[in-house]
């Protein structure tokens, strides 16, 4: 009976994945920010002014804005996501000789941006994605003080794929969105050389995945092989003894279709920041910007195949799928919905850097930075009810699932990163920026996979600032980010693993997987006095 109960298992491990995509939020880290001045910078702008934007970026540095400030910002930008899934020349012995994957030698690509709109819940498909922002902040004359708010998006990554998209196993909707909605923030002008901040942030967190899956792998092969010897034979007699012939279900037949939205409203984060200018050349900043534990609640739908749901009912008309029924699905069932929920902890971060100004006219930033991703050690989704399919996945792993929640094991690292920028001042008015940022992946090769195909990824940063009168600046910003990574056959249990025990999900098994995303943002800010 392990031949039938492994796939189903499978697959329902491959819900969980959705949660692999989180950590690539370091491919995110301050990418959906829209600070053109940080942007162009490569985010090396701990220790340097950041306009109303310092709220996130350092709120000392909210001590540089007097009078009353507004800002108007406006981002958009263009993922392009591909992949490349090639078969390997001994493609097909863990499936005793199948071989006629439709997927194996196929590329995948999309350049389709999707938003979570608050409200209407899911992966709301955008020509492109564009979103407004805002920020205000008020020095009252002869204070020390300085008050501020911002609206901007420390993560806002959203994708889809086409129906017939061979990617489609691991992502055809995918959105990951962190929006500070309101951020009540002040700064503090100890003296002439030091300045201190505090930011509290509200957040709203949503997460949507919408995939197809599927269970290439030993067990489906043997169930494929057994198919064909069994199925052809008109009135099989073995029929009565073990009906497999209700539906296919081979290694590469499509299982069923998994719709997660997961939302929380009320996220709230604090940042804390310094700010030192020894001399009019030399600054030096830190930031910390705490975690955010949450709570994330919301919906689930499983739509199954008819070939699954086909087989099941075939195996439960047999004598021996009867003996079995108890463990095993019915078949009766061509959807599954419900509740779900999940404890997820927005990591820390923080952040030091430099501001030099070596010669006249000239200005470098230099940054170092860390991401606490190590608190991703594991994801666990919490059921309303009990559902068969965990209760198979329960047997097989019951350190990793029960009736009603499964656990899958991320182990993710804490990452050190750093940054460079640089600043030249044509004139008063005029100032040209370029930047550059390595980002390390937070991922370990072992558990890399498509759903959010990020892995070291490299930042390239331009833009220009002018300030058109005494009280108003238009800063322009352009990001170019570029992360390639090759995932050789069975050395991610993520995605491509076949092994008779691999009950994680992996619908590329035994083939190579290679992605390429590339990141093209774009972020203008208009900021006067008021």
């Amino acid at each position: 009976m392990t031949m039938k109960i492994s796939p189903l298992a499978r697959a329902v491990a491959g819900i969980t994945l959705l949660w692999g995509g989180l950590a690539h939020a370091q491919m995110a880290q301050n990418l959906t920010i829209g600070n053109p001045k940080a942007m162009a910078m490569g985010n090396a702008i701990t220790a340097d002014y950041s306009g109303i934007d310092a709220v996130h970026y350092n709120p000392a540095a909210l001590t540089k804005l007097k009078g009353r400030q507004t800002m108007v910002k406006f981002l958009t930008g263009v993922m392009d996501i591909r992949a490349d899934f090639d078969a390997p020349s001994d493609y097909g012995s863990n499936f005793l000789g199948l071989d006629n994957d439709p997927v194996a030698n196929q590329s995948s690509r999309t350049t389709t941006a999707a938003m979570y709109l608050p409200g209407l819940g899911g992966a709301t498909e955008v020509p492109v994605l564009f979103a407004p922002l805002a920020g205000l902040s008020i020095t009252p004359p002869g204070s020390k003080f300085t008050f501020a708010t911002d609206v901007y998006a420390p993560q806002a990554l959203g994708y889809q794929r086409d129906d017939d998209d061979p990617g489609r196993y691991q992502g055809k909707e995918v959105v990951l969105q962190r929006i500070t909605y309101f951020s009540p923030s002040l700064g503090y002008q100890v003296n002439d050389e030091l300045s201190i901040g505090l930011s509290i942030g509200f957040s709203h967190q949503a997460v949507a995945l919408n995939q197809d899956f599927r269970a290439p792998g030993v067990l489906t092969g043997f169930t494929g092989v057994a198919q064909d010897a069994l199925c052809t034979i008109e009135g099989n007699p073995f029929e009565i003894l073990l009906n497999i012939c209700g539906g296919d279900l081979g290694p590469f037949t499509d299982i069923a279709n998994i719709d997660v939205d997961m939302q929380q409203s009320l996220s709230p984060t604090w940042n804390v920041g310094f700010l030192w200018e020894p001399y009019e050349w030399l600054a030096w900043g830190a930031v910390y910007q705490s975690e955010a534990k949450m709570h994330l609640q919301g919906k689930y739908r499983v739509d199954y195949s008819q070939d699954w749901q086909g087989f099941w009912q075939g195996l439960d008309s047999s004598l021996i799928g009867a003996i079995f029924s108890s463990i095993t699905p019915d078949g009766v069932f061509d959807e599954e919905a419900g509740n779900v929920s999940m404890d997820l902890t927005y990591p820390a971060h923080f952040s030091t850097g430099i501001k030099v100004n070596p010669l006249p006219k000239w200005q470098v930033n230099f940054d170092v930075k860390w991401t606490d991703y190590a608190s991703w050690k594991e994801f666990k989704l919490e059921f309303d009810r009990p559902l068969d399919v965990l209760k198979i996945a329960s047997l097989f792993s019951p350190d990793n699932a029960t009736a009603t929640t499964i656990t899958l094991d991320r182990d993710y690292e804490s990452v050190w990163s750093w940054a460079l920028g640089v600043q030249y001042d044509v004139n008063d008015r005029l100032s040209l920026r370029a930047g550059y940022e390595p980002r390390p992946s937070a991922i370990p090769g072992n558990k890399a996979d498509a759903l959010a195909p990020i892995g070291d990824a490299t930042l390239y940063g331009l833009g220009v600032g002018y300030r058109w009168d005494k009280d108003t600046t238009i800063d322009l910003g352009f990001n170019y980010l570029v992360s390639k990574q090759s995932i050789d056959a069975r050395s991610s249990c993520n995605i491509n693993c076949s092994d008779i025990d691999s009950m994680v999900y992996n619908p590329y098994a035994d083939l190579d997987v290679d992605t390429t995303v590339k990141a093209y943002i774009l972020a203008l800010t208009y900021q006067t006095s008021f």
